[in-house]
């Protein structure tokens, strides 16, 4: 299934939506299509923009959808334009803006953005090579070190102005763009800010064989006590990358929080649920699309070492071809569907299109799944 699950992402949902996802006017990607593929008119997130950049380089670089440099580059610009602000060495996007008019709707920098930002210009840089960007991703980390750093307890604040608690979720995605920028360009002090944020993870995230969530801006304990076996499967695969790169041994925290996310966080449908408590109760038995691309970049992590990891790799492709892709429109998904299958959602999102895309590309590089895939991203 894992080779249907390539299919599907490379000749079906990439070329639907760089057409029908794609504003040509605006040079903008559309936020979510309805379930009959129609634009839906809500505020556009730099998040969601970055998420798009990011999906169509690499599929230009692959070979899976060469039209893709161009969407890439001009949603770039168009992002830049509409989105971003520079103050002195410093860029920072703001989160949303008017899809009609550009206009800016909220002005509030987030952590989550600002890592999607610069993640989607390391994907951009690998397929163009322009120097421009990286100077631009220098104005960026300028931004979130001085403006969105907690210099009294360390890590990010989630925004400016601070909420009262803090995630580690942008962390996450920021030591994610950390990791792509230093494979598309090392020895720009991208892999040392990378191992802050493992150093963050080693005393903070990880406490007791789990990933935590939530936290007080101190970093005590939150009264939101709960972990996603999302979250799970895609720290292995990025603490894979990053041990792989440094040499730093992390294995013992990856094989954790893998076998923790598959003992506990699995259905007894085989689908992943949302959220647990640090007891393993169910907090939301509600199955989100996302966490099923992420084990099969899990499974590629533990492949290795794992005798069975191909085996969960294939369920979980069949899991998402069976229950999220291919509806209500052929390059389509449900995201969000409740214990019973029923959607908790009446429009397909583009952010979702990142999850499948860097799955399909890990499963075609680690597994094989295709011949010809594996071939482009080898």
């Amino acid at each position: 299934m894992l080779g249907t699950f390539l299919d599907w992402t490379v000749g079906t949902a990439l070329p639907f939506w760089a057409e029908r996802g794609f504003d040509a006017g605006a040079a903008r990607f559309r936020e979510r299509l309805d379930f009959a593929g129609r634009p839906v008119a809500v505020p556009h997130r730099a998040m969601v923009q970055a998420r798009q950049i990011f999906v169509f380089a690499e599929a230009a670089r692959f070979g899976w959808l060469p039209d893709g440099a161009a969407l890439a580059e001009a949603a770039m610009a168009s992002l830049l334009r509409d989105f971003a602000e520079d103050s002195g060495d410093e860029t920072s996007v703001a989160f949303s803006i008017d899809p009609a008019s550009g206009a800016i709707l909220s002005s509030l920098r987030d952590a989550y953005a600002h890592a999607f930002l610069l993640f989607s210009i390391a994907s951009l840089y690998r397929l163009n090579g322009d120097a421009r960007l990286l100077d631009r991703a220098d104005r960026i980390i300028n931004f979130v070190e001085r403006r969105l750093a907690d210099p009294a307890h360390g890590g990010l604040f989630d925004a400016i102005p601070a909420p009262s608690e803090k995630r580690q979720n942008p962390h996450m995605h920021l030591l994610e763009a950390y990791l792509f920028l230093d494979e598309a360009a090392p020895g720009r002090g991208y892999i040392e800010r990378a191992a802050a944020l493992v150093d963050l993870f080693r005393r903070h995230f990880f406490q007791d064989g789990l990933l935590h969530e939530y936290f007080a801006p101190d970093w005590s304990p939150s009264p939101r006590a709960e972990w996603e076996p999302g979250h799970h499967f895609e720290w292995v695969w990025l603490l894979a990358e990053y041990g792989a790169r440094t040499g730093d041994d992390v294995g013992a925290s990856a094989r954790a929080l893998y076998a923790s996310a598959k003992m506990h966080g699995l259905a007894v449908d085989g689908l992943i649920l949302d959220a647990l408590s640090p007891d393993f109760a169910v907090i939301r038995s509600s199955r989100r699309l996302w966490p099923h691309a992420e084990a099969i970049k899990a499974a590629a992590a533990r492949k290795d070492s794992d005798p069975d990891a191909r085996a969960f790799a294939e369920a979980m492709a069949t899991k998402l071809m069976d229950h999220f892709l291919g509806q209500p429109f052929a390059g389509g998904w449900i995201d969000h569907v409740a214990a019973d299958g029923a959607p908790l959602v009446d429009y397909v999102p583009a952010s979702s299109l990142y999850h499948l895309v860097l799955a399909a590309g890990v499963a075609a590089k680690d597994f094989a799944a295709a011949p010809a895939l594996a071939k482009a991203v080898s």
